[in-house]
């Protein structure tokens, strides 16, 4: 993975810091301005015995369009009460303009989870 210049480099915050009972997806981000590898870092807390998290990245062409599946763009599933952080990359000049994360929730309950983003914009 390579971010390209740094002084170009943004932090996103794709699902902000907070605890997640229900299936959530997240708004659109527009990838328009940016180029190369973005890193996305999940971190997400031990949400009780039953309950884990299915978090991956989905991509459209427009951003109220139908949403699919990113290649190589899916966490690992946590186990019941076990707390995860884990990071994955993908290039934004192979995915289409949009993308979401999409969180599905198994079990009662919930814990707190966040999505973040770094990613190289294309002029600085």
């Amino acid at each position: 993975m390579t971010i390209l210049n740094l002084s170009k480099t943004t932090l996103i915050e794709v699902v902000g810091n907070d605890v997640v009972t229900a299936d959530t997806t997240s708004s659109a981000i527009d990838l328009v301005d940016y180029e190369g590898d973005m890193e996305f870092i999940l971190c997400a807390e031990a949400g009780g015995a039953g309950v884990t998290y299915a978090v991956k990245l989905t991509e459209s062409d427009a951003s109220g369009g139908t949403y699919t599946d990113v290649s190589g763009g899916a966490f690992t599933t946590t186990s019941a009460n076990t707390k995860l952080s884990e990071k994955i990359s993908v290039n934004t000049d192979e995915l289409k303009r949009y993308i979401k994360v999409v969180i599905d929730i198994t079990g009662s309950g919930g814990g707190a989870v966040c999505v973040l983003a770094v990613g190289s914009k294309k002029y600085g």
